[in-house]
């Protein structure tokens, strides 16, 4: 287990371009997800749709928040932890 963890961490923070472009695509899956939100609020009328619009949405803003936060890591965190283990 530990040994998979290393060589995610590894490979993940070894390209920080990738891990720029995750942060990126993450903000705009966001965005879409409360523009979904905002769109099932004040435009659809009440129904099922509605709820199900704004569920998808939700979702949707869920993971972008989960990518965004997978490339952050990749920048940072697994950046620092790459480096420290390259000189080892």
């Amino acid at each position: 287990m530990r040994n998979t963890i290393h060589k995610l961490a590894m490979k993940m923070g070894n390209n920080p371009r990738v891990a720029l472009i995750k942060m990126i695509q993450g903000g705009l899956i966001f965005v879409f997800g409360v523009l979904m939100l905002m769109v099932a609020d004040r435009v659809i009328v009440e129904s099922l749709a509605q709820e199900i619009m704004a569920l998808f949405g939700l979702i949707l803003a869920g993971c972008g928040v989960i990518w965004t936060t997978i490339g952050y890591l990749s920048m940072s965190i697994l950046r620092i932890y790459h480096m420290i283990k390259k000189k080892d």
